[in-house]
């Protein structure tokens, strides 16, 4: 299979998965919609959907439709991005200018993929000004999700590290350590603790401060008051 093939049928399953996710639910859609701007936004999701669909058979036949029609389906998918976060998602405005450029760059990888008869002038024209938007879209995707990164870890990382800390200092302790004497240590530490009980029994809660309700460990006694266990426990971050 050579390159225009794989290139031909990568163009044709993108057009199919987002032309049916388009379509999907979009009967409830009209049902909720009560107001011009929802009427509008679920027009342009139905419209790409119809352009994307009616662009399968254009491509697979070489149809010199096939342009025109992506670009319609291209045009529509931008708007819906646009218009959907802030209309149903109530994302603001800036929400659905990041939800347009990341259609554009979708939109622009599909036809960039798809074998296209060769433009007449008119687009020949007007290509560069095409490619300079959707190098400006692309530019604004990566730095939104350069900036999500770096700001999730930012967020993530000292509780990472924390967690780390507390579980090593957790597993350190000593058996013979009593619950006033591991109280005492916890606080050299740093980390606050409190009594508490389960279906288990009571057990010695401890926590760190900077980082509540992320992390935790339970110290539980034996009977003589020396330690019996320590479990480290830490949340799922997201």
């Amino acid at each position: 299979m050579n390159w225009q093939k794989i290139r031909l049928w990568l163009a044709l399953l993108a057009l199919v998965g987002l032309s049916i996710s388009g379509l999907w639910g979009v009967g409830q859609e009209w049902h909720y919609s009560n107001r011009l701007l929802a009427m509008s936004s679920t027009f342009m999701q139905t419209l790409y959907s119809v352009f994307g669909l009616a662009a399968l058979p254009a491509l697979l036949l070489r149809s010199r439709s096939a342009r025109p029609l992506l670009y319609l389906w291209a045009f529509t998918l931008v708007l819906t991005g646009a218009t959907a976060p802030v209309i149903w998602g109530s994302g603001g405005w800036w929400a659905g200018f990041f939800a347009a450029c990341m259609m554009a760059v979708v939109a622009g990888l599909v036809i960039w993929l798809a074998p296209l008869p060769v433009p007449g002038e008119l687009f020949r024209r007007w290509r560069w000004g095409v490619v300079a938007m959707f190098g400006a879209a692309t530019l604004v995707v990566l730095y939104v999700t350069a900036n999500n990164v770096i700001t999730v870890t930012e967020k993530l990382a000292p509780v990472a590290l924390g967690g780390e800390r507390m579980e090593r200092f957790c597993e350190g302790l000593r058996q013979d350590l009593t619950h006033d004497e591991l109280r005492a240590l916890v606080d050299t530490q740093g980390y606050s603790s409190k009594d508490a009980s389960d279906a288990k029994g009571t057990y010695l809660r401890i926590d760190d401060p900077t980082a509540p309700g992320s992390y935790h460990c339970e110290a539980r006694f034996k009977p003589d008051g020396s330690l019996a266990s320590v479990n480290f426990t830490a949340k799922a971050q997201h």
